[in-house]
C-alpha cells in the first residue's frame, strides 16, 4: 500500500496518523526532494529512505502523534555526523500530523432522520459513516465528512468500526435494528448505542437480548428512543436535531469525566514522584 491509498484508509477508519516529506536534501541521500511516507501508530507505508534516517524519524513521527493534535513540523537531519549513515548528505523532513478524530458516528439507515442528521452533521467536527442496504437512499447524498457504504447486510460493517464512537441504529426494518444492537453490544466499546423507536420497542429489545444472554450492564449501553427525553416531535429533522443534541452532551460530558481521570492520574504520579 502507498502513501496516498494509506492516507485514504487511515482516515476512513478514524485513525490518526502523520505524512513524512523529504522537503530538502543536500550531498548524497537515499531519495529525493519531495518523496513521502505515512506514519500511524501501529504501521508505516512506503519509505524515505531505510536506515537511521527513516527509524528515527518514524519515532519523532509517532511522538508527534501523542499529541493528537493537528501540527507540522520540520526536523534537519545530517546523515553522517548525528545519523552515522555512509551517504553523509543532509536531509529536511516535514511532519504534518492529521489526529484521530474523536468524534466518529456510525448511521445505519439513510431514511428521512438519517438524511437530516447527515445535514446537521456537514456543519459539525466529526466523521460519518452511513450504512444502508439501500442504493437509492444513498445516491443523492453528498457530504464532506460522510463515507457512503452500501451492504445488502450492514450489520456485517460493526466489527469494523472504531472503537469509542457511537453508533444510531434507524433502518427500516426492526428485526435489523436488534440485528445491529447485539452486534454493537458484543463489541462492548462503543461510545453510544442508540436506536430509533419507542420507549415500547426499547423495552422489546432488552427482553429479547436478556434471553439472548446479555447482562444488565450491557443493557444499560441501550438507549431506546434516542434524543433528549423531554423534546417529544414526529418530525424527522427535529428528531435528528435531538439525536445530535444527546451526542454532542455525552461527548462533553465523556470529555470532562477524561480530563478529571488524567488529573487524577497525574496527582497521583506526582505524590509517588516526591515519594
Amino acid at each position: 500500500m502507498n502513501w496516498v491509498q494509506a492516507m485514504a484508509k487511515l482516515e476512513s477508519e478514524a485513525q490518526g496518523f502523520v505524512l513524512l516529506t523529504v522537503m530538502a536534501v543536500r550531498g548524497s541521500c537515499p531519495r529525493d526532494t519531495g518523496t513521502k511516507m505515512v506514519v500511524s501508530e501501529d504501521d508505516t507505508f512506503d519509505t524515505i529512505g531505510g536506515g537511521a534516517l527513516e527509524f528515527q524519524s518514524i519515532d519523532i513521527a509517532r511522538e508527534l502523534l501523542k499529541s493528537n493534535k493537528l501540527q507540522q513540523h520540520t526536523e534537519r537531519f545530517n546523515l553522517g555526523k548525528d545519523l552515522k549513515q555512509c551517504c553523509g548528505g543532509v536531509v529536511s523532513v516535514f511532519f504534518e500530523v492529521f489526529p484521530a478524530s474523536d468524534f466518529v458516528l456510525n448511521i445505519f439507515g439513510a431514511g428521512h432522520i438519517g438524511q437530516a442528521l447527515v445535514k446537521i452533521l456537514t456543519e459539525v467536527d466529526c466523521k460519518v459513516n452511513l450504512f444502508d442496504s439501500r442504493p437509492e437512499l444513498l445516491s443523492d447524498i453528498d457530504a464532506r465528512n460522510v463515507q457512503i457504504i452500501h451492504l445488502k447486510k450492514p450489520e456485517l460493517a460493526v466489527e469494523s468500526c472504531p472503537k469509542k464512537s457511537y453508533f444510531l441504529v434507524m433502518t427500516h426494518d426492526h428485526a435489523l435494528d436488534q440485528q445491529l444492537c447485539e452486534a454493537i453490544l458484543t463489541r462492548g466499546d462503543s461510545a453510544y448505542c442508540g436506536v430509533i423507536g419507542s420507549s415500547t420497542k426499547g423495552l422489546k429489545f432488552r427482553q429479547r437480548l436478556l434471553k439472548k444472554g446479555f447482562n444488565q450492564d450491557e443493557l444499560q449501553q441501550l438507549t431506546c428512543p434516542m434524543g433528549l427525553p423531554d423534546l417529544k416531535t414526529k418530525k424527522p429533522m427535529e428528531i435528528a436535531v435531538s439525536i445530535m443534541a444527546e451526542c454532542l452532551l455525552l461527548k462533553e460530558k465523556q470529555q470532562l469525566d477524561y480530563a478529571r481521570l488524567e488529573d487524577d492520574i497525574n496527582k497521583i504520579v506526582s505524590i509517588e514522584s516526591r515519594d
